[in-house]
């Protein structure tokens, strides 16, 4: 019985976990929108445990610990590796601000150009 009410407050938590992601993510330079769950590669859907909603991970590592991989669409004609840094260097500052030492890495991957 606990362990069902600590698998649903973890779902509930990343729910909101991806939320958050999604909107800095949305607000960083060149992003032009997070990946959909069919145009992220099915490779990486095998390999990641965890829940996603729209192109973000959630992966629970530990009892007080969680990673978040994320799937952007970026703008052509940007320099992509600046983009990514800056887009990481959000997510992680934003997780810690929430979740004080909790968000073990950031993940982010470019799923297309546009």
């Amino acid at each position: 019985m606990e362990k069902e009410k600590k698998s649903n407050s973890f779902d509930k938590t990343s729910k909101d976990i991806s939320k958050l992601v999604s909107q800095v993510a949305r607000k960083c330079y060149g992003v032009v929108d997070i990946a959909r769950k069919d145009e992220v590669d099915l490779i990486s859907k095998i390999t990641k445990k965890g829940k996603m909603e729209e192109g973000v991970f959630v992966t629970k590592r530990s009892e007080d610990a969680f990673a978040v991989s994320i799937y952007l669409v970026l703008a052509q004609g940007i320099k992509i590796t600046e983009a990514l840094r800056e887009c990481q260097k959000s997510i992680k500052f934003v997780l810690d601000k929430k979740y004080p030492k909790m968000c073990r890495e950031v993940n982010v991957y470019v799923c297309e150009l546009r």
